[in-house]
């Protein structure tokens, strides 16, 4: 199962490097932050700065910001 869940992660950081792949994780993070926003609105600076948090991230492709 580790192994699975190790391959997983190498696999999706990979796909970060390509513009499909940041195009594509763009998305799904819009929808997931959209929906979050309808179901729980009271929480919507936190929905807000973990969606900034994912671009962030997709942004770097994957890579983690060492400051």
């Amino acid at each position: 199962m580790l192994m699975r869940l190790n391959r997983l992660t190498h696999t999706a950081r990979a796909a970060l490097r390509t513009d499909r792949g940041r195009q594509a994780a763009g998305r799904a993070t819009d929808v997931m932050a959209g929906t979050a926003r309808r179901y729980a609105p009271k929480h919507r600076r936190k929905i807000d700065k973990a969606e900034q948090s994912a671009r962030s991230y997709i942004e770097r492709g994957g890579q983690r910001d060492l400051r």
